[in-house]
């Protein structure tokens, strides 16, 4: 996944390719963009091993935990996750809801400080997913490498990953053309590395400002900054490995979509994940009472404060429909 160039470059690109009749993507990713998703991915582990060593511990140069360094984590976490689970995806790729273009733009920078990648692109590589879910051509399914136990834990792998590190796709654009008409959503592209840095900056200062010492901004870079990175990325990527392998299937799809009930915590109410493949442009996926979604939750406050307005969610007779009967085929958690 290119981290580097900007929507309006790399479907301006494509553009020429499909004029020249050239429609095929590379076969390996440059390797600039190698590297800088290489530390993309190992910079917040290497935060999260610093946060391991100093874990309850004080020193002159911070990076012990308390619970200021717990809220400053907490709060990071639900600005860049629900910018992530609301704008990017339910908001811009799926269209569950409607709102103002301040917000969109807003909920666009939140999730573009997940550090997981360009709002343009992760919204058309997740469309791609959709179109293609678990078959060829799909950008990160567990389900195309082969059959038997090293397959399976290659196409984890893979899934999880190991499709960040492949070149995109080819002919991505066709897929967003409602967002590249978005001059916006153009400009927050071209200024991601911004908001990524003001994500590792800003709980930085925070943090430093209330200790007044060095080792309180190097605990808000660690534990609001990388570590909060850390644990978002791996959540969203587990929707893509475990969430496509382990779980229930009560809803038919042409997938292997599953629901996954503590991904789902973790991650936002992402992790009801077979009930989204169900009702894509669903702004509720924790479809039953029990089944708790904080994204929606937080989109229903927006929906009462006049933020959003028409949240889409699926009739009780679309519901029964689709719910296919009880199967083995999976482990349900």
């Amino acid at each position: 996944m290119d981290l580097l160039t900007p929507a309006r470059t790399w479907a301006a690109v494509e553009n020429l390719q499909k004029l020249q009749g050239d429609s095929h993507a590379p076969a390996r990713m440059p390797a600039v963009q190698r590297v800088v998703m290489f530390l993309s991915v190992v910079g917040p582990f290497v935060g999260l091993i610093a946060a391991i060593v100093l874990l309850w511990r004080r020193s002159p140069m911070g990076g012990g935990i308390g619970w200021p360094e717990v809220l400053l984590m907490v709060v990071m976490y639900a600005l860049a996750g629900f910018g992530v689970t609301i704008g990017f995806h339910r908001l811009l790729t799926h269209r569950a809801f409607e709102t103002s273009r301040p917000m969109r733009w807003l909920l666009a920078i939140f999730g573009s400080s997940a550090a997981q990648g360009m709002a343009i692109k992760w919204v058309a590589t997740h469309r791609r997913h959709h179109q293609l879910s678990d078959r060829e051509g799909d950008p990160h399914s567990p389900h195309l490498h082969g059959e038997g136990p090293l397959a399976m834990l290659r196409g984890m792998w893979h899934a999880h990953v190991g499709w960040c590190f492949e070149a995109d796709r080819p002919a991505l654009a066709r897929s967003v053309p409602d967002l590249l008409a978005d001059r916006g959503l153009l400009w927050i592209d071209r200024l991601y590395f911004l908001w990524v840095g003001l994500g590792l900056f800003l709980p930085a200062v925070a943090l430093g400002l209330y200790t007044r010492s060095w080792g309180g901004f190097v605990s808000g870079l660690v534990w609001g900054g990388l570590v909060r990175v850390f644990l978002m990325q791996h959540v969203t990527w587990s929707i893509n490995s475990v969430c496509h392998v382990w779980g229930g299937r009560p809803f038919n799809s042409a997938d292997h979509s599953t629901n996954n009930f503590p991904i789902a915590l973790v991650s936002l109410g992402e992790g009801w994940h077979n009930n989204h493949h169900a009702f894509p442009t669903s702004a509720r996926h924790g479809l039953r009472w029990w089944q708790f979604d904080a994204t929606y939750v937080v989109i229903q406050v927006m929906s009462r404060l006049g933020l959003v307005w028409n949240v889409r969610q699926p009739t009780a007779s679309a519901i029964d429909a689709k719910l296919r009967a009880p199967t083995k085929s999976v482990i349900d958690i």
